[in-house]
């Protein structure tokens, strides 16, 4: 894990970096001119037991993603590998996309994977294939939330976008679906290079448990951002848009896979879009405390993944 990182590399790092010192300002700018005295009468101790409970279901839902992992990598590997180890690396690794950022938590699993007998293609293929079924998931969420009217942007946003593209709002919309399956072709290609996995009944049923999986974990988070803002800061927000929200803000990390563990980026897009309709205070408030439950979540499972992977990972391929 102490090879010299590619100049790509460093420069994704560096800007996601940038991006997220700068979306960081964004927030503090929100912090700052927060009501204190709003906040005070709002915030409680007896918020303490809920939070304990939403970073024990995040701990839950990062399982989900880690087993989804998993099928993708059987998929390619050809054959089944020892669930809790494959387990034990995605959680524990989750805590490296801080440090320096998300792109170190991508090449720990690599390093981990790779001993537990799949080949260096297969583990790289198999991320690339994890972001493109969860962007797919993610965008069928938000399309869905938002042809049923559950999601939709407010009229000020509406007004800076058309702004901004100049009054082209249609085609600005346009820029950014072509951008997108752009996106999602280039890691489609990526993840299908060289791929050599017939799509038999054991592998269909493998993308079926795969989907069903992504969207417990999309809607398992949105339930905890949802009860934030709803139950605990009272904010009269549906559980649907919340949906939507927290798939945006998920999928905005691999618009940006240098900014580490996204921080920054998913509290600038909840703010902006949600400020316009509830004012910038609740907002801010209930993303901060969401990214505390993140938080914590991954540092909780960095011991608890290395339960299931010990020091010597070699002892791994023996065990199921």
């Amino acid at each position: 894990m102490s090879e010299k990182k590619p100049l790509k590399k460093k420069i994704i790092e560096i800007l996601g970096w940038i991006i997220s010192a700068a979306a960081l300002y964004f927030v503090y700018q929100n912090v700052i001119n927060i009501d204190l005295e709003a906040a005070k009468a709002k915030v409680s101790y007896s918020w303490i037991p809920y939070i304990v409970i939403f970073i024990a279901i995040y701990v839950v839902l990062m399982g989900f993603l880690a087993t989804g992992w998993r099928y993708m990598l059987e998929l390619l590997h050809g054959s089944e590998l020892p669930k809790w180890r494959i387990i034990g690396i995605y959680t524990k690794t989750q805590i490296y996309k801080y440090i320096p950022s998300n792109l170190m938590h991508v090449i720990a699993r690599i390093y981990f994977a790779t001993q537990l007998g799949p080949s260096k293609s297969n583990v790289v293929q198999s991320y690339f294939l994890e972001i493109v079924f969860m962007v797919l998931i993610g965008i069928l969420i938000v399309l869905i939330s938002t042809l049923t009217g559950s999601f939709s942007l407010s009229d000020e946003l509406i007004n800076e976008i058309r702004d901004f593209s100049g009054g082209k709002l249609k085609g600005f919309s346009l820029g950014i679906l072509v951008f997108g399956a752009l996106a999602i072709g280039f890691y489609l290609i990526k993840a299908l290079k060289n791929y050599k996995s017939s799509l038999n009944r054991q592998n269909l049923m493998r993308l079926l448990k795969l989907a069903i999986l992504l969207l417990g974990f999309f809607y398992g988070m949105g339930l905890v951002e949802y009860f934030v803002f709803y139950s605990l800061l009272g904010m009269d927000i549906t559980f649907m848009y919340v949906i939507a929200l927290f798939t945006i803000t998920w999928l905005g990390m691999f618009v940006i896979p240098g900014a580490p563990g996204g921080i920054g980026v998913r509290e600038f897009i909840v703010i902006t879009l949600l400020s316009p309709i509830y004012g910038p205070d609740d907002p801010t408030i209930g993303i901060i405390i969401f990214r505390v439950i993140t938080v914590l979540g991954d540092a909780l499972l960095l011991p608890l993944g290395s339960i299931f992977l010990p020091e010597d990972i070699s002892e791994a391929k023996e065990v199921n």
